[in-house]
Parts: structure tokens; C-alpha cells; sequence
């Protein structure tokens, strides 16, 4: 039987969150097909494998390695578990891992790099400076208020403010980047938002699963909308024209293939009243929980999670 460490928790503003991840995974894998072996990583980075204390990364990785670990099932999220770092851990052990490599995972993290990286194979975001160089000046007359200052390495919109003029944006360049780190400053858009996971078939090939429109009721998907009972209203198949969701489809695929992600991945659009989309980002290692999107978007497609799981590990093992 494959021994499978279910690998959550991490030293991100995520935290939570991976944990739930995690806990679902553990709760669901194929028990027949996989022995489990929980490695909880403490917000301090310190390693917690089978519920024994181990240290720090590298002691972790030696755990893992003798306790014959055939993969590290990644429900990390966030910086450490999204942007390479233990991917590179693990790929430098001989470990392997679910989920993207180390390239891919920090290309897809920097949501700067990556927006970049994506325009040319023709999926454009919204129009976007960076802070620094930029001013509250030059964002009011180049973009526009409101607009959106994110932390292009956070996720959850645990790192981003919506600002309505100069004074609630150095405030939230102040709060969001206290060191002076480069933030991404974009265009609010209006319009409807969405969101489209993909998930590699068991021949290897990335398939799009149904588009969900998320509905946040203050018109914004934030941390209290994604995760709380109260949040966001979410519709799958969404109701949109065939034509328009393929499109969704198509660009989440485009992002897929062109990050070289693997395994899954979860891109989120916004359709712009007139019809065009922008593009926001692409997620690496989407949600796992038990309100999370592409557990839900699989479901719609009559993929349970089980199989999630599964196709996953099959996919690092090959």
C-alpha cells in the first residue's frame, strides 16, 4: 500500500485554512489504496509528522523519508506551500509531490509575474501598476478609483484592500507592505465573477471542470465570503451563455498548460458587462475544504472527492 503524507497547516497567513484542507483530505483519501501519514507544519515552521514533534523543514523531510513516504499530498496554501519552497524541498529529497513543481508553483504564486507571463498567450488582466514606483496620483489618473492593492504573494484576499481614493491607498500600502515590498495595484472591474478549476484526467490530460459564478453579498469574495456559512452564494454549472463558458474553460486551460502546472488548478475571471474577460489569477493549490470551489465544481461534474484525491496522487506517482 502507498504510504501518502497529507501535508497542511504551513507558516502562512493560510494557516487555517490549510489545515481545513488537510483534515478533508485525510477524511476522504481511498484508506483501500493508501496508507495516511498527517504531517501537520506549525505556523512557526516547526514540523508535527504522525503526531510527533520532528523540528524544522529538513528534519521533516528526513521523516518523511523514513517513514517510506511514496508522496507528500500538498494542501498548502500560500507562500512556503504555493510558491515553490517546498516544492523544492521535497523535489531536492527525492520526494515526490502532488500539485505543481517548483518553477510553476512561484511562477503561478506572483500574481505580478504571472500576469505578465500570461499575456502572451492572449489572457489579459485588468490594467495594473506596481507600488513602488507608482503614487496615489498616478493610480487616480491611470486607473482610477476604486481600485485593488494586492500583496502579489498572498492569497484567500488575506493581502488586499479595495481603495476609493489616495488616502485609503497609502493606507493600504502602509499595512500590506510595512517594509516597502512591490505591490500590484489594478483597476477594480465591475462585473460578474467566476472562477474555473482544472483537473488532469487519469490519462495525464488537464480537463476543465464546470464554471462556478461566485455572488459574494457585499459584492466582494473576500476571506468572510469564501469560508464562512454565511458567504458568497455559488452557482454550478454557472448561468451564463454555452459559448461564454467555454471561453472560461479554455483560458483556465490556456493557464494551466502555459504555467506548467499540474495535477489542478483554479483560475478566477470577472465578465465584464459588455462581454470580454480579465483575467484575476491562477491558483495552484486551490481550496480542499469542505466549502472550497474545486471540490465543488468536480461534484458538478460527478467526480467525487474521493476521486479528486486519487486522481491527484495517481498523477505524482506517475
Amino acid at each position: 500500500m502507498r504510504v501518502v503524507a497529507v501535508v497542511h497547516g504551513g507558516p502562512s497567513l493560510e494557516h487555517e485554512v490549510s489545515l481545513r484542507s488537510g483534515r478533508q483530505v485525510l477524511e476522504h483519501i481511498d484508506r483501500s489504496r493508501y496508507a495516511t501519514l498527517p504531517v501537520v507544519i506549525g505556523s512557526d515552521g516547526l514540523w508535527n509528522v504522525d503526531g510527533e514533534g520532528v523540528g524544522g523543514a529538513l528534519d521533516g523531510a528526513r521523516a518523511l523519508l523514513s517513514r517510506r513516504c511514496e508522496v507528500a499530498f500538498l494542501a498548502l496554501h500560500g507562500p512556503f506551500g504555493e510558491d515553490g519552497t517546498i516544492q523544492g524541498l521535497l523535489q531536492a529529497a527525492g520526494l515526490r509531490f502532488t500539485g505543481g513543481g517548483l518553477a510553476a508553483s512561484a511562477l503561478a504564486r506572483d500574481k505580478i509575474r504571472s500576469k505578465r507571463f500570461l499575456r502572451a498567450y492572449g489572457i489579459e488582466g485588468a490594467p495594473d501598476l506596481t507600488c513602488p514606483p507608482c503614487t496615489a496620483a498616478e493610480v487616480g489618473r491611470r486607473l482610477g478609483w476604486p481600485a485593488v492593492v494586492k500583496d502579489p504573494h498572498q492569497g484567500s484576499t488575506l493581502g488586499l484592500a479595495v481603495v476609493g481614493g489616495e488616502r485609503e491607498f497609502d493606507a493600504a500600502v502602509a499595512r500590506l507592505a510595512p517594509g516597502g515590498a512591490t505591490l500590484l495595484v489594478e483597476r477594480r472591474e465591475a462585473g460578474r465573477e467566476f472562477t474555473v478549476a482544472v483537473l488532469e484526467r487519469d490519462d495525464g490530460e488537464p480537463e476543465a471542470l464546470p464554471v462556478i459564478e461566485i455572488r459574494a453579498p457585499s459584492g466582494f469574495f473576500d476571506y468572510h465570503a469564501k469560508y464562512s456559512d454565511q458567504g458568497a452564494e455559488e452557482i454550478v454549472p454557472a448561468p451564463v451563455a454555452a459559448e461564454v463558458a467555454r471561453e472560461m474553460q479554455r483560458l483556465a486551460l490556456t493557464a494551466h498548460r502555459a504555467l506548467g502546472l499540474r495535477g489542478m488548478s483554479r483560475t478566477d475571471l470577472i465578465l465584464r458587462p459588455e462581454g470580454s474577460l480579465v483575467f484575476l489569477e491562477t491558483n495552484s493549490i486551490p481550496g480542499l475544504t469542505a466549502r472550497s470551489l474545486l471540490p465543488k465544481a468536480a461534484a458538478a461534474a460527478g467526480i467525487p472527492f474521493r476521486e479528486v484525491i486519487t486522481r491527484l496522487v495517481e498523477v505524482a506517482l506517475r
